[in-house]
């Protein structure tokens, strides 16, 4: 975001007399439309977008005058409407109209998580108007892709993460929002589909003809894997064609209790050690939480296999990738991430079944030092050395 961008965002936090106490009770909860395209538009949710403002400080703003002497915090019994969002899409158009998509705010865990399935509209001119769908026209609905087609008649709104027990391993959501007149239908595509898809990438074909998509993460029995191939959806029939095929060896070693692991304590333990002068504190809680004292040798060389390699030192430009470690066997990139509750190895290609061996009984050793607890592998898709 650009300084301006940032600046125009602060200015439109703070609301204009039009959002009154009165009025931000009325519609400060969130909400679903109850027809298609239903016009929601009210002051209280412009400026919750505007100013991109959280649920939480625009509580804070309209708290009373006793609560805020005796600063209490009171749990809303519904989610707030949020006008800063995660896996919400942006699609502007040559017209000048900017299509803001769904998304969602907070973790599954907090008061104000939900996600929505709503659709506001930015003119060229900063007119904005909020439309609200039924669940059952448009489902609520985050990290999908939008991508204008039809000579932007139509945005294509494919996958998301969705509420759980909206997922369905092997189905791929697929909706088209008419931008016209906002009506919102799902698509009903045949072939190959890439499954239960979110967090990617879709962009169209040098002809038009097709999207193709690429990375993010697709749900399958073992959860939530990478996706390592591409696809393409043909937008004359709406039929999937799947590219690529890649043979990558996939494995996780995760503690046998399935509890989380403690690497990101670790790494903070680490840093604290080698910047002492950061303020960081070491003695921290890590050996009461793993019951021992915390293994740094072993936590150093987590992702240095038994095996001749070469690391990759990551770039600035991989910051947002900071779970990930790369290193370079026999000319095979090989990938170490932290999924927070295990450890995932990808081989980006082929290597002797000895070495991919090498590699995960060598990580599986190591984890249970730096867990204190027993570790165990899973192969990923069937593909396990023999």
């Amino acid at each position: 975001m650009a300084v301006d961008d940032e600046e125009i965002r602060k200015k439109n936090r703070i609301p204009g007399p039009e959002v009154t106490p009165k009025l931000f009770r009325q519609w400060q909860t969130a909400r679903r439309g109850s027809t298609d395209a239903e016009d929601m538009t009210n002051p209280v949710w412009l400026w919750l977008f505007r100013g991109r403002v959280d649920p939480y400080h625009a509580n804070e703003r309209f708290k009373s005058r006793l609560g805020k002497l005796l600063g209490t915090v009171a749990l809303p019994s519904e989610p707030g409407w949020a006008g800063c969002r995660m896996g919400q899409s942006r699609t502007e158009l040559s017209d000048g109209r900017v299509f803001w998509i769904a998304g969602e705010h907070e973790d599954y865990y907090d008061p104000d998580f939900y996600i929505y399935n709503d659709v506001i509209v930015e003119h060229g001119d900063g007119e904005v108007r909020i439309f609200g769908y039924p669940e059952t026209r448009f489902p609520p609905t985050d990290f999908h892709s939008a991508t204008a087609i039809d000579d932007e008649q139509t945005i294509l709104l494919v996958g998301s993460i969705g509420y759980s027990a909206q997922r369905e391993v092997g189905r791929t959501q697929v909706y088209a929002l008419n931008t016209a007149t906002l009506a919102i239908e799902e698509i009903a595509s045949e072939g190959e589909p890439p499954g239960w898809i979110s967090q990617h990438d879709a962009r169209l074909n040098d002809s038009g003809t097709a999207v193709l998509i690429s990375g993010g993460q697709i749900l399958t029995e073992d959860g939530f894997l990478e996706n390592i191939d591409e696809w393409s959806l043909s937008l004359g029939d709406f039929c999937w064609t799947r590219l690529t095929q890649r043979k990558w060896i996939r494995l996780q070693v995760a503690r046998t209790d399935q509890t989380g692991l403690h690497l990101w304590n670790y790494d903070m333990r680490k840093f604290a050690l080698d910047h002492p002068g950061a303020g960081f504190d070491r003695e921290d809680d890590l050996a009461d939480q793993i019951g021992a004292e915390p293994n740094m040798e072993a936590y150093d060389s987590l992702c240095r296999p038994p095996v001749p390699h070469t690391p990759i030192v990551q770039s600035d430009a991989d910051e947002e990738d900071w779970r990930t470690k790369r290193i370079i066997i026999e000319g095979v990139p090989v990938r170490y991430t932290d999924d927070m509750d295990h450890l995932t190895v990808t081989v980006e290609g082929e290597l002797p079944d000895k070495i991919v061996k090498a590699i995960a009984e060598d990580l599986r050793a190591k984890l249970s030092l730096v867990e204190n607890c027993d570790t165990q592998i899973k192969w990923i898709n069937s593909l396990s050395p023999m």
